[in-house]
């Protein structure tokens, strides 16, 4: 049996809050949404307080992100479900702030620069 990975919480919160901060949207509006303080929120991205399931979950949704992708912050091998590397689970999560059009023009663009570069994968 694997030996069971620490979750770094203090990167957690970070990571929660860089995310949350890339959504634009305020510690009032989270504490607002969760029936609780903004002080409760800050304790939380800044590790002072444990967060709960429920805090995770709100989170999760708020930045189109999947719970196992915020508890592995700081440790990568945490997140291996999806094959997704790093890399990935960032290029899907900006990719989430377009429109249906401009992923399609984002798309041939990247289709383009494989034709250009054979060596390139994709």
């Amino acid at each position: 049996m694997e030996a069971i990975e620490k979750i770094d919480f203090e990167k957690v919160g970070k990571r929660m809050k860089k995310l949350r901060k890339e959504q634009r949207i305020s510690q009032d509006q989270v504490a607002k949404d969760l029936g609780s303080t903004i002080s409760f929120v800050s304790n939380i991205e800044n590790n002072y307080t444990k967060i709960n399931l429920r805090v995770l979950l709100y989170y999760a949704q708020m930045c189109h992100v999947s719970v196992d992708y915020l508890l592995s912050a700081g440790n990568p091998r945490l997140i291996k479900s999806d094959n997704l590397s790093t890399l990935d689970e960032e290029i899907v999560r900006v990719l989430q702030h377009y429109n249906k059009g401009e992923k399609e023009r984002i798309l041939k663009m990247l289709k383009i620069g494989k034709d250009l570069d054979p060596d390139a994968s994709i």
